[in-house]
């Protein structure tokens, strides 16, 4: 099953800021895990001050943890919402 993380941040974050540390949380598990590995373990989307990201194996959710950390960094504990969602499912 596929998980998907629903993060908004404080109004006034940028959209370019928000794409660019995602990118360097998907660039640091390309060095841990290598890019193939990378590749298929992560999708996301972002809007405004809002993003989603989708993760399909600990690989993303690594990406997570990391993009948390650095979107945290930048604008504060209380800057960041974040909420996991499950989505799919069996039938």
């Amino acid at each position: 099953m596929t998980k998907a993380y629903k993060f908004e941040f404080e109004k006034g974050t940028s959209k370019k800021l928000i794409e660019d540390k995602v990118s360097l949380a998907i660039r640091s598990a390309e060095h841990a895990f290598g890019l193939p590995k990378t590749r298929l373990s992560v999708r996301y989307a972002v809007k405004n001050n809002k993003a989603i990201i989708s993760v399909f194996n600990d690989v993303g959710e690594y990406i997570v943890r990391v993009f948390i950390g650095f979107m945290s960094e930048e604008v504060g504990e209380c800057g960041v919402k974040f909420e996991p969602i499950e989505i799919g499912g069996s039938k």
